[in-house]
């Protein structure tokens, strides 16, 4: 799979668990159980960041600090849901969280991701 494919898998990946997250909670699901989604999220987030970073190192893609820059600070905000669910509760959680956290999540896959996919569309990857 080359390393656009891949990024691409991990996006659907990423989304779908998100859409999982949000659906929980705006079901009443358990909080436990958005908890437990969450800790999924945070972890999914951090394997898919780290491969993809990996891959922007293979392409040389030379933004590469500031793309790390704005990964860390998107799974700093992720770190944050479980406090924010437990302060704000389900329902404000949900609003919440379409409003600005998968906003942002959003954004930075269709613009910054984009461009990283794009460089390795015209570079290829040094293996």
């Amino acid at each position: 799979m080359s390393g656009v494919a891949e990024i691409e898998r991990q996006h659907h990946e990423l989304v779908g668990m998100l859409n999982k997250l949000n659906d929980a909670a705006k079901h009443d699901k358990p909080l436990e159980m958005v908890e437990h989604l969450i800790d999924e999220v945070i972890a999914y987030t951090s394997f898919h960041f780290a491969a993809e970073e990996h891959i922007m190192e293979q392409s040389g893609y030379a933004e590469i600090e500031a793309h790390k820059e704005k990964h860390r600070q998107l799974l700093h905000d992720a770190l944050k849901f479980k406090e924010k669910l437990r302060y704000i509760g389900e329902h404000e959680f949900v609003d919440w969280f379409n409003h600005w956290p998968f906003a942002k999540i959003h954004a930075h896959i269709v613009y910054a991701d984009r461009q990283v996919e794009d460089h390795i569309a015209q570079h290829g990857l040094n293996n």
